[in-house]
């Protein structure tokens, strides 16, 4: 079985991915979840209309999502890494390290930085500015 990377990057309106070994294999969504569904819909498009992808993978594939946190981060400029890290139980000198893009987190690492975004976004959510 063979792997197939695939870069998840985000920019200010969504997410979007691409398979580095095929080439015009992206995908777009609005949030992580939907951005790794809508790439896996499109490999297998791609693996069933290209003969010759098909027969390369054959055997089957594995994904192994890499995602580009210094691309969500520099959207984020207002968040205390510090703070984050300590609500998705991270070690924040490690999330510094993916933010900075000098360490690769992995797919159960990241998973945990976007569970801890999403925390941070329903406390926002939460509040009620009154005056």
């Amino acid at each position: 079985m063979k792997t197939l990377n695939v870069t998840i990057e985000r920019n200010e309106d969504s997410f979007f991915a691409y398979v580095n070994k095929i080439d015009g294999c992206v995908a777009g969504g609005t949030n992580y979840n939907e951005v790794k569904e809508n790439i896996q819909e499109m490999i297998d498009i791609f693996l069933e209309e290209d003969p010759e992808l098909k027969a390369k993978y054959k055997d089957g594939y594995k994904l192994k999502f890499e995602v580009n946190l210094k691309s969500v981060f520099n959207l984020l400029p207002e968040v205390n890494i510090s703070q984050l890290a300590k609500l998705g139980k991270i070690n924040p000198g490690l999330l510094r390290q993916y933010v900075s893009g000098s360490k690769k987190a992995s797919e159960a690492q990241t998973q945990r930085v976007m569970q801890a975004i999403d925390k941070l976004a329903n406390k926002l959510e939460s509040i009620s500015l009154t005056s």
